[in-house]
């Protein structure tokens, strides 16, 4: 095992004229893990610009095959909101790295804010306070980046795809005690809530406020005619993680990040395989 009192002599080696000894240092410096980004800070004003390069792309090499290993761990949690905020912080990882895990701080300061602001919890005034309060919304003139259906881009800069947005809700909700759940309908996706047993929907595009109790009935009665509960429509946790999985892969290729898009691919893979593995058929193509 590769120990701190050798990052010296290995980062000298970094530009070596041997192909062999370069491989060699990328390997021993690989086996410090996660940690190397921090480890390396003290030593990088020694670094010339091409030994910087080389560096972080290691430490790039490193974080990406750390969360490939363990990006899954979401799916081994019982609790579906527990399991949703986990996948989601585990998606902001690769993009954001270490900064993630400030998720579950900022969800729950979101929270506390709303309990002091509100009177009497419900899911309309969350509704209220998120989008309409704190003006959490969709991006200006609807032009999407990959970055929009990231929930730690979406808290920072108060701007998100409709799925960010409605499980920003969903979570928040969760810590004041109010249940929430995500459905996905003609091409939205809407946090839920069933309250006298009817199904509300809120639409985060649309000030969060309640679907018009029209559109409702007709979708009522659509699942009604096809006999489907509408409790039934609830979008499982690896559902929303594998929409969220396609629509970033799409926004990737449009944006011309087609190697970033392939990080993902390896994702959307990777889930795919432990559906499988599961047992779970799903509408998005895991059979």
């Amino acid at each position: 095992m590769s120990q701190r009192k050798q990052l010296p002599f290995l980062l000298s080696l970094l530009e070596d004229d041997s192909p062999t000894v370069r491989e060699q240092v990328r390997t021993e410096l690989k086996l410090f893990g996660p940690g190397l980004s921090e480890m390396v800070t003290p030593f990088r004003f020694e670094l010339d610009d091409e030994s910087l390069r080389i560096l972080d792309e290691i430490c790039q090499e490193v974080r990406e095959e750390h969360y490939t290993q363990g990006w899954l761990s979401w799916l081994e949690i019982e609790d579906t909101k527990e399991s949703l905020e986990k996948a989601l912080v585990n998606l902001a990882y690769l993009e954001y790295g270490q900064d993630a895990e400030s998720i579950p701080a900022m969800l729950n300061d979101l929270a506390s804010a709303y309990l002091l602001w509100t009177e009497e919890k419900s899911v309309s005034s969350l509704m209220t306070f998120l989008f309409q309060e704190h003006r959490f919304k969709a991006p200006g003139d609807l032009t999407y980046s990959h970055l929009h259906d990231n929930i730690l881009y979406t808290i920072r800069v108060r701007e998100g795809s409709q799925i960010a947005l409605s499980c920003l809700a969903i979570l928040v909700g969760k810590r004041a005690g109010l249940e929430l759940d995500g459905i996905s309908i003609q091409g939205n996706f809407m946090a839920c809530s069933f309250e006298s047993e009817k199904l509300q929907m809120y639409n985060s595009f649309n000030k969060g406020r309640p679907l018009a109790r029209a559109s409702l009935m007709y979708i009522e009665e659509a699942l009604r005619r096809n006999q489907i509960p509408p409790a039934e429509m609830k979008a499982r946790v690896h559902e929303i993680v594998a929409q969220i999985l396609r629509k970033t892969i799409d926004q990737h290729h449009q944006q011309g990040f087609h190697q970033e898009a392939r990080e993902y691919v390896k994702l959307y893979q990777n889930l795919a395989h432990a559906l499988r593995a599961r047992g779970i058929t799903d509408p998005f193509g895991f059979s």
